[in-house]
């Protein structure tokens, strides 16, 4: 590695792409690598399901959230939180704009195929914003295909991919064994394959683990 190239770390981020605290973690990794001179980063995305259980339609998003905080207040409460997170990160999120949580399913096989082509983090980060910041419904298979199109996929090859059920074995596989491996929440990252961190931690502690595993090479 010439004195110009940059030093590139691989990171595995677990996570789900209607999880605000993935996206966080995500943006996390951003903000270190870019307050940090000579530093790089691989970032290889891999799909996990908090809510593997809901239908392929979605669900109601005040329901979801009263089910999953208990109540509306409560839910508010957790909401702000996140949000007021996510600003330390350049986040604004728009909760307010979601009407319903989706199924992921159908979003982590259009992933897995955006892969194929150099383009998996593009859609990722593609899919956080048309959710978080826009609030469409990402588990609507026409919205999946126009975020894919404009992430540069071709569309024709999306649209043909995302009618069938190409690669649901593989993605089934990768999910289940992620949580036979005991993960249950993300995010998660796995850092050069050697130290594993699980939640979002304040940005210095991940520089410091970042800089960890350049130590142990």
């Amino acid at each position: 590695m010439s004195a110009a190239e940059p030093l590139q770390i691989p990171v595995d981020l677990i996570g789900d792409v209607a999880s605000p605290e993935c996206l966080i973690g995500l943006h996390m990794i951003r903000t270190v690598v870019a307050s940090t001179p000579g530093l790089a980063v691989d970032i290889r995305w891999h799909p996990f399901q908090i809510d593997p259980d809901l239908p392929p339609e979605g669900l109601d998003r005040g329901v979801y959230l009263k089910e999953k905080y208990g109540s509306a207040n409560e839910a508010r409460e957790a909401l702000a939180g996140l949000a007021e997170t996510g600003r330390e990160f350049g986040l604004a999120f728009a909760f307010d704009r979601i009407r319903r949580q989706p199924n992921t399913l159908e979003a982590h096989r259009i992933v897995r195929f955006a892969r194929d082509f150099n383009l998996g983090i593009t859609l990722v980060e593609a899919l956080f914003g048309a959710f978080f910041f826009n609030g469409q419904d990402i588990g609507d298979r026409a919205v999946l295909l126009a975020i894919a199109t404009s992430s540069g996929l071709d569309a024709r090859l999306a649209a043909d991919f995302l009618a069938g059920a190409g690669d649901l074995e593989g993605l089934n596989q990768e999910l289940t064994g992620f949580r036979a491996l005991g993960v249950e929440d993300v995010p998660r990252f796995v850092i050069a394959g050697k130290k594993t961190i699980s939640g979002v931690i304040p940005a210095e502690d991940f520089a410091d683990a970042l800089f960890g595993a350049i130590e142990d090479e």
